[in-house]
């Protein structure tokens, strides 16, 4: 007999859908209600002075994992640095991608891979930084019944959220595996259909879905993509071409204030992810204890890889050729792209102070 999903996840839902914008499920893309791409105008802030107005659209919604962005905010780091940032929140049917190709807002967030597909669509976005240094999403298995790997797939019933299959099937053919030999069952964001035992396998955000369940007593491994062969960046900022063209001095100021934020996140993931808590939690039904730990689980992702080297949100070539060539080698490229265009470092050099 099927086990009843697990009442406290399953009133968790809204919270745990934290697949970014390369993971939502919908019917398709919607624009952001009351957005308005604007940056380059003006704002004056409390002590009179001019801010440059700078509108991003979040891949989800106002949680702990956008931390940095809201700790910018409370420490005063965008107004120092003559910003007045703006953050539409996301949520199923709202793209990011979309929203920023539209001129609806001046910064989007999604993964690497989400951004290449995009240019190889013919829509002239360009990453210039990114959150996570790797993908948060992760395949997650109980340890009583564990699904560890690519190969262990085969055979098994694993959940994936439909814009995630493309992903998948990617990471399988490149492993050599068979994607036939997978049963992927369609999922959304509450991971009880694992703890029920409908599949054996469920692809989610570790920092989320996989901190909810052990916090719900539920033994999980958690597999993160960058250990399938998946080097994804998670969260990756992007805007228009010719917006970081034009604007590249109000940008390169925004990412500065963002990187402090960032930095100071690492730093205190607990008291800012009570901040983000109490700020927007009315609209979010967040659990503040799930928050706390999903903030803490989320600091290594986002300090480790080229941010060690070079600084929080750095991003490399290296990354999205390699994605890109997993999507290639799967098929799933629509027509070429050039990897020069995909991304740029000049804002980060900039936010930097430096040439790293």
């Amino acid at each position: 007999m099927t086990q009843l999903p697990n009442p406290r996840l399953s009133r968790r839902t809204m919270l745990q859908g934290l697949l970014g914008a390369g993971a939502l499920l919908g019917s398709g893309p919607l624009l952001a209600a009351c957005a308005s791409g604007s940056t380059g105008t003006s704002t004056t802030a409390a002590n009179g002075a001019k801010l440059d107005t700078v509108v991003a659209q979040l891949g989800w919604k106002k949680l702990s994992q956008f931390g940095g962005h809201f700790a910018a905010i409370k420490m005063g780091y965008f107004t120092d640095n003559g910003i007045d940032a703006q953050f539409l929140a996301g949520g199923p049917n709202i793209d990011p991608v979309a929203v920023v190709a539209n001129k609806q807002a001046d910064i989007g967030d999604d993964n690497g891979s989400g951004i290449l597909l995009s240019r190889s669509k013919g829509i002239p976005v360009t990453a210039f930084a990114t959150i996570y240094q790797q993908t948060p999403n992760a395949l997650m298995s109980l340890k009583s019944n564990p699904v560890t790997s690519l190969q262990e797939m085969v055979g098994k019933k694993v959940g994936v959220p439909n814009t995630e299959k493309v992903l998948i099937e990617a990471m399988l053919k490149k492993a050599g595996v068979d994607p036939g030999s997978v049963s992927i069952v369609p999922v959304g964001t509450d991971p009880s259909i694992l703890t029920s035992g409908q599949v054996d396998g469920y692809i989610g955000y570790g920092t989320q879905q996989g901190v909810s369940l052990e916090q719900s007593g539920v033994p999980v491994n958690v597999v993160y993509f960058s250990e399938l062969g998946d080097p994804d960046y998670g969260n990756a900022q992007f805007a228009l071409a010719d917006t970081i063209a034009d604007k590249g001095d109000v940008l390169s100021r925004w990412l500065k204030a963002d990187i402090a934020g960032w930095e100071y996140f690492v730093e205190h993931p607990e008291e800012i992810a009570q901040y983000t808590w109490d700020q927007y939690h009315k609209e979010t039904g967040a659990a503040i204890e799930d928050e706390k730990v999903a903030a803490q689980a989320a600091v290594p992702l986002i300090t480790s890889g080229a941010a060690a080297d070079h600084g929080l949100m750095w991003i490399e070539p290296a990354a999205f050729k390699s994605v890109y060539e997993l999507y290639e080698t799967a098929g799933k490229i629509t027509s070429p792209v050039d990897l020069d265009a995909v991304m740029t470092q000049s804002l980060l050099q900039a936010a930097h102070g430096s040439g790293a």
